[in-house]
This record gives structure tokens, sequence and C-alpha cells, in this order.
């Protein structure tokens, strides 16, 4: 599991999206859009930044632009997302956040998701403006009744912002970084490092790694013009045996890399730019 950047491409003027997934499963991933995930059945864990949050049926957690989560979710889950601009509610969050992710409080959440998906499906005139009431009526009233705190000016070195940076470092220097490189690049010590990585991408620095240079080394299979050989593919890309590629390889695409399809495509992918568009959902949910 990556840590991406989700860029979300809206169909029209609306800057909402609507979604209801049974077992939604996701990558770690952050976008510039605000997500508020309501629990209609089952049982979810979702991951925001440090913090791990339970979440049962009727159940439902606030997302702020920026912060970077993912969802696991049982198999009979269903869930319903409501993706928004952040700067739809600037009068809000320029100031306030809220104290606690998970929201302490019920709300018509569930009403105003199917308004929402009504709107979106008819688009008569005007629906872009109804949506943008719907959402600001309905976190107006979420931040009437939940703690709230003063909003946090992001530093310019905070542990998020240095971690976000390492992702393209180790995305530039992916054939020779090492572990130690990584602690150096986030000026934390190894051991803290060790844990603060595998909080917030649900995995270690060796795994993503891996992945990393996993996903390097099926480009050059994929379009080997240079006509190397597998050996010389795996050194090029950091694997230090051939013995380690075939062991990473086999771990996460379930294939040696000869049986590898010519037009195989691996579904994780480290972030690149701010520009990239990326969908963090695993094959397995179901979009409903």
């Amino acid at each position: 599991m990556l840590a991406n950047f989700e860029k979300r491409n809206y169909n029209g003027k609306e800057r909402v999206w609507t979604g209801r997934y049974r077992n939604l499963q996701n990558l770690p991933h952050w976008h510039l859009e605000s997500e508020l995930i309501y629990v209609e059945s089952g049982e979810i864990i979702v991951s925001d930044n440090h913090e791990k949050y339970p979440l049962a049926t009727g159940d439902a957690i606030f997302l702020q632009g920026g912060d970077i989560h993912y969802i696991k979710s049982s198999p009979d889950s269903i869930v319903a997302i409501i993706l928004f601009d952040s700067s739809l509610l600037s009068g809000i969050l320029k100031e306030h956040r809220l104290a606690g992710a998970k929201l302490e409080h019920s709300y018509p959440i569930k009403e105003y998701f199917e308004k929402m998906q009504i709107e979106l499906k008819s688009q008569k005139m005007f629906y872009d403006l109804k949506l943008r009431s719907l959402i600001t009526d309905l976190m107006i009233e979420i931040f009437r009744k939940e703690e709230l705190a003063a909003q946090i000016q992001p530093e310019k070195h905070s542990s998020i912002d240095n971690y976000k940076n390492l992702l393209s470092e180790i995305e530039t220097k992916y054939d020779y970084i090492t572990f130690s490189d990584a602690a150096d690049f986030m000026k934390l010590s190894e051991p803290y490092f060790s844990k603060f990585f595998r909080k917030v991408s649900g995995m270690t620095f060796s795994q993503y790694l891996n992945a990393v240079r996993l996903e390097h080394a099926i480009e050059l299979l994929k379009n080997n013009t240079e006509h190397l050989a597998i050996t010389e593919i795996a050194a090029k890309c950091g694997f230090d045996t051939i013995r380690h590629f075939n062991r990473v390889f086999k771990d996460i695409t379930g294939m040696s890399p000869r049986q590898m399809p010519s037009d195989y495509v691996l579904d994780v992918r480290p972030i690149r730019t701010i520009s990239d568009a990326f969908n963090p959902t695993l094959q397995n949910s179901e979009l409903l």
C-alpha cells in the first residue's frame, strides 16, 4: 500500500462527488478535497494521519484536505462518501477544525447524501449551486455541534509535509536510497522513523521501497528496448540479488517475472507530482 496523491476530476462545475461502496478498501492516499465518510452498515477502520478510528453502522468521520488516510472495511460493509472542494467551506475551515475526526453526534448524512446524488444525476438548472447549499448546510450543522479547535496552520517542515517530500525523494532515488538515508531526510532517529513511517503509510519502509522498485522493474520488463536480462533489470532497479527480486515480485504480483503478461498493470503506484491522477480504491471494492 503506497501513499498516493489523488486528483479528483469532476464532470462539471459542481466540485462535489458522491459514491457508495461495498467492501471499500483503499491505499494510503491524500487529496486536496475534504471528505465525509458515513457507515451505512458493517464495520470499517479509517486511518487518518497518526490515528486509527474503528467505525460501525451509523458512525461518520470527517477528513480535511491534505490528510493522509486509508480505509479497510469488512466484506459486508456499505459506506457513503461525500468528497468536496475544501474552498466551499473556506469561511469555516480557515479558522476552525474539528477537535476529533470521528463525529460524536448523529446527523442526517444519509438524507443529504441521497439529495446530492439526485442533483448530480439530474443536473437540473443551478444544480451546482444546490450542491454547494447542501454541503454547506450539512457541514454547518456538524461544526455547530462538534467540539472545535483552532485551525492549525501547517508548518513548513511538519512531519507530514516532510513525509510527502520523502515519497518524491524515494521516487527519484529508488535504485539506491537506503533506510538510513530516508531517516536522515526526515531528520528523525531510525527507530522513531521506522514507527512513524509504518503508522502513516500502513507498511514498513522496506515494503514501500520494494514496491516502488518493483513498479519500475515491471515497466522495464514491458518496455525492454535495451534487451536487458532479468538480472540486469533487477540490479538496475535496486534489488541486490535476483533471488530477492523474484521473491518480492512473487509476493506482490502473485507470479514470477517470466509469467507476467505483456499487458500487466500493477494496481499500486507511488506519488510523483501533484498533477498525477490516481484512484486509490482497490479492485475488490464494489461501487454501488
